[in-house]
């Protein structure tokens, strides 16, 4: 199927959808501001259940969708599209609305139940660093008083429901422009949906931090960068059309006119801090230098295999020394040449000797 029809039928699919809800808050430590499941509009109305406009802000969050390339690990809403994690978090921040919470702490979610498949039950993981992760990796976090329903499906509908979700007590939070800063995730297993959404928290007692670059432990396989490689270059022609219609006339149009229906004001913008990350420009340590001295033996061992068995048998041996220590690899190429000029210098001194006896 090509991108273009994936990303229509997909729409089409939305179109049909007829349950969702909603996280209208988060609350942690008392005291700390609350957050807002990422995208949820506050002047979209509570009190409906039709697709439009009640469910229009509901996020929906299928693994199918994340590993297709069609959308990050916090899924999409039906009006404002994919969810961009760092985007929102970032904003949050700037607006004070990100809920502190301490490494085993509870935190206390209300998901608005739109309709029938908005129910419960809900699974709520952690992302600990904000936004690098996708299907797969999350943390799995304990939720107590689930709202009610089973396989997503209940009775209930336009109903505030209160949940709890505990933190692991080893949580360690690195995410955001504050390196303190974690995502969680909830959604229910509707075969609608998945229904359900994402929000920031902030660790709460821990000092911001400065990650360090050399020290980022995040990681793709190469086979999943082979295959994202493949599923972007899928995808381009689809998106670079998307794109351009999102910037056309019509399109710009649209979103002004759905900001100007819900109130929507421009994000907090708050000057981002110039810094200068500081660098170790100290001497290698003796672990580096024992490292080089085993690779400048390696070499030597190399090219005295070679000595026996040619020069060029000892020029390859060279050529495969290890590529950490470029003086310990020329000190070894001359030592093997040494030694092969050596025996060569010692030979031609014997037959000159042996033929010197025979003139006697």
């Amino acid at each position: 199927m090509s991108s273009l029809a994936r990303v229509l039928l997909s729409a089409a699919f939305a179109s049909l959808v007829h349950g969702h809800s909603q996280i209208l808050n988060v609350q942690g430590e008392q005291g700390s501001p609350a957050s807002v499941g990422f995208l949820v509009e506050s002047d979209l109305a509570r009190n409906c259940t039709s697709i439009s406009p009640c469910q229009q802000d509901a996020t929906i969050i299928r693994d199918a969708e994340i590993t297709s390339n069609i959308v990050n690990e916090c899924g999409r809403t039906e009006l404002g599209g994919n969810i961009d994690v760092g985007e929102n978090t970032e904003n949050a921040l700037a607006a004070n609305a990100v809920t502190q919470v301490s490494p085993g702490g509870e935190m206390t979610v209300t998901i608005h139940q739109v309709n029938a498949d908005g129910a419960g039950p809900y699974t709520c993981d952690l992302d600990p660093t904000g936004n690098s992760l996708g299907a797969t990796g999350q943390i799995p976090l304990e939720v107590t008083n689930n709202v009610p329903g089973a396989n997503g499906f209940s009775q209930a509908k336009t109903v505030d429901f209160n949940m709890t979700v505990k933190m692991p007590a080893d949580m360690n939070c690195t995410g955001a422009s504050t390196g303190n800063v974690c995502t969680v995730r909830c959604r229910n297993n509707a075969l609608a949906g998945p229904f359900g959404g994402c929000f920031a928290v902030q660790q709460a007692g821990g000092a911001e931090k400065t990650n360090v670059a050399s020290k980022i432990e995040t990681t793709q396989t190469l086979d999943g960068v082979e295959k994202q490689i493949a599923q972007n270059k899928e995808d381009l022609a689809a998106a670079v059309a998307a794109n351009q219609q999102a910037g056309s006339e019509e399109g710009l149009a649209a979103d002004q006119s759905v900001k100007q229906v819900l109130n929507i004001a421009d994000p907090v913008i708050k000057e981002a801090p110039t810094q200068t990350p500081i660098i170790d420009l100290a001497e290698p340590t003796a672990t580096q230098a024992s490292s080089n001295n085993a690779q400048t033996q390696s070499g030597n061992g190399r090219q005295r295999g070679g000595k026996n068995g040619g020069n060029a048998d000892a020029a390859t041996g060279n050529a495969n020394a290890a590529t950490g220590a470029t003086t310990g690899q020329g000190q070894g190429r001359q030592r093997g040449g040494n030694k092969n000029n050596n025996n060569k210098r010692t030979f031609g001194r014997w037959v000159g000797r042996q033929l010197a006896d025979l003139r006697q």
